[in-house]
């Protein structure tokens, strides 16, 4: 009985080709959605730094003082618009629209992303007699990074 020695063979150029393709179409994928996944996580800063102007919009409202608040941070009892900042956070301004509405409106910046950067957040609080105050989102900045409500 007579055993071949066989050569040991490596793998084809097509297959290295092959596995190279296919690490190229994940790499276009993924590289997108890790992108917006890291401006969305910027973007989240402006919940945290809002979320005191929603609250005091919303104590205003329950205390029957909102329609007589002045369109500034200073009656809400927060520090001046430019003083509220963060790491992409430009700004924080709080203003009343009527006896019912506030808005707060955060300005962006500094995220590494066009769309984002200069834009801004609006929350717009709406509160009713006997209901609770709801809170809406929306400004230039796109939908897809906006934080939720």
């Amino acid at each position: 009985m007579s055993i071949k020695k066989r050569a040991q063979q490596g793998f084809t150029l097509i297959e290295l080709m092959i596995v190279v393709a296919i690490i190229g179409i994940l790499a276009a994928v993924a590289l997108p959605a890790y992108q917006d996944y890291t401006t969305k996580s910027k973007v989240s800063e402006a919940a945290s730094l809002s979320a005191t102007a929603i609250r005091n919009v919303q104590l205003a409202f329950n205390a029957g003082e909102l329609h007589s608040v002045a369109k500034d941070n200073a009656t809400f009892g927060m520090a001046a618009a430019a003083d509220i900042k963060g790491k992409y956070v430009e700004s924080v301004t709080v203003a009343t629209k009527d006896a019912t509405e506030a808005s707060i409106t955060i300005e962006m910046g500094n995220t590494g992303n066009k769309d984002v950067d200069d834009g801004n957040i609006v929350y717009t609080v709406k509160c009713a007699q006997g209901a609770s105050c709801v809170t809406t989102v929306g400004g230039s900045v796109p939908e897809k990074f906006r934080p939720k409500t």
